[in-house]
């Protein structure tokens, strides 16, 4: 029933993205707030190099309103808006920095690409683009295809070829969420709904193309089965890693929802009435392995729903309980789940780790931001060492040029370091 409401949202951001781009000049620079990140106690230069980067909203109803992206720091603030050209509003705010980059070090090959992080990849000898030539919002047809481009960045030879999409009447849509390349072969990510799914799914697949021959060799899908569904159904399934970065990633991670069947009936009137469980599935790209990360008696469910940290190949998680918090880590390479010191909580942290959190680790230091801005308080950061479990930065986002809005909303989305 999610690709229902998967549906809907993407209309929803379509018609949203369309007005926004005519009523933006009404939300201008003078009436904007300005934020900027403050250290209270401990290592101040922990918060040096942090960038938050989040949406600013005003006049919100129903949890929608007019706004804009923006990045925080200890400086000041930074709108999207204020350097947006024609380019920067087709991309997000996070994709645009790397894009940007990306078009300014090869200009030639950049050029009249998606600018979409998802269709790149980068390391030190190649930079690889994949698309698929439908449009992202029609239908998958018999003639779709993947048109791939490699620019070897030793030689500047670039090379593009087209491979047809295996099975492509099968399904309603599809897009791609990730590219990666390993032993020659380029992977495409993909995620479609299949036309034949009886059990109304989304399908992710790999598809596995032969550089040298310009062939698909292979096309698996993510392997649902690993999880035990105890006689109830996946809800919905997303790819957590890989797709907002243009690195390699030896590993995926997907993130499995699952709960009791719902009627069309109970979905709409968002009644919940089922107790949703999670399981998470890890697969290598180097080897095709699928594993299911056995972690949820230790960890508990309630860490794998809420925030966690993927940096490489170690997966971040948090366990609070009444007076502490512990902080876990998941190595995909080992497949071994490791405790890491226990921290006491004071009053403080206590209150500002019961709101929602986004979970970053730098260099060794599991760091704390609170989502959303709650009224009259400001937005809390801390900051723990992994090692000793100490806390050794506790800070917060508050506002300098107070022109927010009585009904605005400042939500938060990604915690990241200036190198």
């Amino acid at each position: 029933m999610k690709r229902y409401v998967k549906l809907i949202i993407i209309a929803i951001v379509i018609l949203l993205s369309i007005g926004v781009y005519y009523i933006q000049p009404m939300f201008s620079a003078d009436e904007r707030p300005e934020f900027k990140i403050i250290a209270n106690s401990g290592d101040e230069t922990l918060s040096e190099n942090m960038v938050l980067k989040g949406y600013y909203s005003e006049n919100v109803m129903l949890g929608m309103g007019i706004g804009d992206d923006l990045k925080i720091t200890s400086k000041g603030t930074t709108y999207y808006s204020e350097s947006t050209n024609s380019f920067q509003s087709q991309t997000s705010e996070s994709d645009y920095e790397k894009i940007n980059q990306l078009q300014e070090d090869y200009r030639s090959f950049m050029r009249g690409k998606e600018p979409s992080l998802a269709n790149f990849f980068e390391d030190d000898t190649l930079l690889a683009y994949a698309e698929l030539t439908t449009n992202n919002y029609s239908s998958v047809t018999e003639d779709e295809e993947f048109k791939i481009e490699v620019l070897n960045k030793k030689t500047n030879k670039e090379s593009s070829f087209s491979v047809d999409l295996p099975k492509g009447t099968n399904y309603s849509y599809m897009y791609i969420e990730d590219i990666e390349v390993a032993n020659n072969q380029l992977i495409i990510v993909t995620n479609g709904y299949s036309l034949n799914n009886e059990n109304e799914q989304d399908e992710h697949h790999f598809y596995s193309i032969s550089l040298p021959n310009e062939k698909i060799e292979k096309d698996e899908s993510l392997q649902l089965d690993l999880v035990n569904l105890d006689g109830k159904q996946i809800q919905y399934v997303e790819l957590l890693s890989g797709m907002n970065t243009v690195q390699t990633s030896k590993f995926l991670v997907y993130r499995v929802e699952i709960g009791d069947e719902q009627s069309e009936t109970e979905l709409y009137e968002d009644q919940e009435i089922y107790e949703t469980t999670y399981e998470l599935i890890g697969v290598n790209i180097e080897t095709g392995e699928q594993f299911l990360i056995d972690l949820s008696d230790e960890v508990g469910n309630q860490a794998l729903s809420s925030a966690f940290s993927i940096e490489k190949d170690i997966l971040y998680f948090y366990k609070k309980n009444k007076e502490t918090i512990t902080i876990y880590t998941y190595s995909l390479e080992q497949k071994e789940l490791r405790e890491m010191e226990t921290a006491e909580l004071s009053e403080a942290q206590k209150t500002a780790l019961k709101e929602e959190i986004t979970l970053s680790v730098h260099n060794g230091t599991a760091f704390f931001v609170n989502n959303d801005k709650i009224k009259g308080k400001d937005q809390q950061i801390m900051a723990f060492d992994l090692e000793s479990g100490k806390a050794v930065f506790e800070g917060a986002l508050i506002e300098t040029k107070k022109q927010s809005a009585t009904n605005s909303e400042l939500y938060l989305y990604e915690v990241n370091f200036q190198e």
